[in-house]
């Protein structure tokens, strides 16, 4: 049994050379845990060419650090923003990071923000049935 099954990773449905999960930001180092975590599971999963973490702000490394050290033969690269909501950051603040980021031999997407996910939505639903009593 594979990294995959194991943790239970879907492929993604779109190819691309790497993926950069992004979390907003924190420079507290306990705030951080959950995400260097999620980073070591998938990882571990794809292998550590294939994913980075970066931060909004406030912590490092930002996305135009990660994006600096991306090898040179990654041409496509997907953001995957660990956030609940689209707001103010993911409508304008990481699309203007993206386009001065950009370059004509890297194309980088910004994917929806996990919380979109129906399987995420059924998670925060299952723990606050928890939190209730109703399972």
């Amino acid at each position: 049994m594979g990294n995959r099954e194991t943790l239970g990773i879907k492929m993604l449905r779109k190819d691309y050379d790497h993926i950069i999960l992004l979390a907003h930001g924190s420079p507290d180092p306990l705030w951080k845990q959950p995400f260097e975590s999620l980073y070591h599971q998938v990882s571990t999963a794809y292998g550590e060419d294939n994913a980075s973490l970066a931060y909004m702000e406030l912590t490092s490394p930002s996305l135009e650090d990660v994006v600096a050290e991306l090898s040179d033969d990654v041409r496509t690269v997907a953001v995957l923003p660990l956030f609940l909501a689209v707001g103010r950051h993911l409508r304008q603040d990481v699309p203007a990071q993206i386009a001065t980021l950009q370059r004509d031999d890297l194309h980088i997407e910004l994917l929806a923000p996990i919380g979109d996910d129906d399987a995420v939505k059924q998670a925060m639903l299952s723990v606050v049935a928890n939190h209730l009593g109703k399972v």
